[in-house]
């Protein structure tokens, strides 16, 4: 339909791989609810008896399963090969990134508490990582309150990070999960002089720009005016050393001399 955003919707979905599954279902289901096929497309909306109702059914259950193909990894599309509707493509991603397994649990659960602050990364990276597989653990049915989230956050901040952890683990009460994230994010803030790369000196300056002079008046940057040929100046041209040295030769003869001036004693 002309006019319809829903082409540029879907293409600001983030393609659905192995390792984003959250962040590709929250985008997803947004667009879903743009176009009203988020109901159908989660089981929420069953399909009626009415033929005109029908009808809209099977038309929003095409739109979603547009919406789910599209915005999928290739290497995802053998998990919906089988899947004739949106309803059946999104169940059939629900069954392995939410599957309530033992191993899947247990693995989550391994990562989620041993995931360390990187200090080449922005904090914001460690704080995302650490929600997304909040978020994992949820979907599957596993409870997670704010402290315990804030609990990880602090316990596997990077030992720089000491006086701030120990600072937050001190504050009474439970913190709240926003604040918490806030204050990492003003940490680093606070710390970005301390890790900047300085400026050039005025020293680096000055040698920078003496090299430039030299390699300006390099030899292969001159042409001498003599000859002709590049690499020297007039000064030290061959061919005027050349002339002062026949010239030179000359003085020194007496005959030379004398034939020079046309004068025979």
């Amino acid at each position: 339909m002309a006019g319809d955003p829903t082409g540029s919707l879907i293409v600001s979905i983030p393609k659905l791989n192995t390792h984003n599954y959250q962040d590709w279902k929250f985008a997803v289901q947004m667009v879903m609810r743009h176009t009203g096929c988020y109901g159908v497309a989660t089981g929420t909306e069953e399909r009626l008896t009415t033929r005109e109702k029908q009808e809209r059914w099977d038309l929003q259950a095409e739109n979603a399963f547009t919406i789910i193909g599209l915005s999928i990894k290739p290497d995802q599309y053998e998990y919906i090969w089988d899947a004739k509707t949106g309803p059946a493509a999104w169940a059939a991603l629900r069954a392995i990134y939410e599957k309530n397994s033992r191993a899947n649990r247990i693995a989550l659960k391994r990562e989620f508490y041993i995931t360390r602050h990187d200090l080449n990364a922005p904090i914001h990276e460690y704080t995302n990582r650490i929600m997304a597989l909040a978020n994992r653990l949820k979907a599957i049915g596993v409870t997670l309150k704010d402290k315990d989230i804030v609990d990880v956050l602090i316990f596997n901040l990077d030992p720089s990070w000491a006086s701030i952890a120990s600072s937050l683990s001190a504050l009474p009460g439970d913190l709240k999960l926003a604040d918490v994230i806030s204050t990492l994010v003003d940490e680093e803030a606070r710390r970005a002089p301390e890790t900047a790369i300085p400026g050039p000196t005025e020293d680096t300056a000055l040698y920078t720009r003496s090299r430039r002079f030299r390699a300006a008046n390099a030899p292969q940057c001159v042409k001498c005016y003599i000859c002709g040929k590049p690499g020297h100046i007039s000064h030290n041209c061959p061919k005027r050393q050349d002339q002062a040295h026949v010239t030179n030769d000359s003085n020194s003869d007496p005959d030379i001399n004398l034939l020079a001036t046309g004068t025979i004693w």
